[in-house]
């Protein structure tokens, strides 16, 4: 597997966030998973899952504040 790194910037969507991390979950069930990499790609993981859920938390914030003009 060609592991990406979590990315930076802030220029990648919720989607390909969650794309990335099942193509890492994916990568321990794998023929090319191997002991050595797997501490490092679990942090990366454990990373990009925390950055999801900030991202999604974010986003129901937004939704709600705008749910919450429309209802008043």
């Amino acid at each position: 597997m060609s592991k990406k790194d979590v990315q930076e910037n802030d220029n990648t969507t919720i989607q390909q966030e969650m794309t990335q991390l099942s193509e890492m979950i994916a990568w321990f069930q794998s023929d090319d998973f191997s002991l050595e990499a797997a501490v490092d790609t679990y942090k990366k993981a454990e990373a990009l899952a925390g950055k999801i859920e900030k991202d999604l938390s974010e986003l129901k914030n937004e939704i709600t504040v705008i749910k919450q003009r429309f209802d008043a």
